[in-house]
């Protein structure tokens, strides 16, 4: 099944965007960045690029005035055949909505385009880990009414660990209980305070809704 958007292709590379053509049933192809801009005012949104198709001496893509003056209106997955936890930051922290690798199988970036679509991130967990650690650095923790009021201490216990992007076998092990247990938790925490993801729960557990 292909990305039922339309779907910017974005690289030099002719056998990686033969690849990404499964990707979607009619894709656009560019091979320059100038491309992000023409697909905005087109009015359409994904976009998969490819960071490490161009000349390692260029000035990194999202440096560029083209990805920054379009990158808030599109949903953007940076690729790298070389995925790094630094590049990746960078990118996002530059408007791209996801990192991954540029050669993952089909099915999986075509998960990753549904995923950012549908306006939530798509990292890799060690990537995600260090987003989380970041926002716990620079953002004040919320008092505990503000976030906490619906949860049992138990469920209070389990989110801050995992707002910190501790894995579930971290967390079973600092807490004493089975992994079942934490991802039963785990799941009664997203339905009360109605977030989807890790990094939406560490962003409540700081007050930020």
């Amino acid at each position: 099944m292909s990305t039922p958007q339309p779907l910017l292709i974005l690289t030099p590379d002719d056998l990686l965007a033969e690849r990404w053509r499964a990707l979607s049933s009619s894709p656009i192809r560019a091979t320059e960045l100038s491309g992000l801009d023409s697909w905005r005012k087109a009015g359409h949104r994904l976009v998969v690029v490819d960071l490490g198709g161009y000349p390692p001496a260029a000035p990194p893509l999202w440096t560029r005035d083209a990805w920054q003056n379009n990158a808030a209106d599109l949903a953007i997955l940076a690729t790298s055949s070389r995925p790094d936890d630094e590049e990746g930051l960078a990118a996002l922290n530059a408007g791209a909505c996801g990192y991954c690798h540029s050669h993952a199988p089909i099915d999986t970036l075509r998960q990753a385009l549904e995923v950012i679509a549908g306006g939530e991130l798509w990292v890799g967990r060690a990537l995600l880990s260090r987003l989380l650690r970041l926002v716990d650095s620079r953002l004040p923790r919320a008092g505990l009414a503000e976030w906490a009021r619906p949860l049992t201490e138990r469920e209070r216990e389990v989110a801050h660990h995992a707002a910190l992007g501790e894995s579930n076998a971290a967390i079973a092990d600092a807490l004493g209980i089975t992994e079942r247990t934490v991802k039963a938790h785990l799941k009664a925490v997203f339905e009360k305070l109605e977030v989807t993801d890790r990094l939406q729960l560490a962003l409540r557990v700081h007050g930020v809704r």
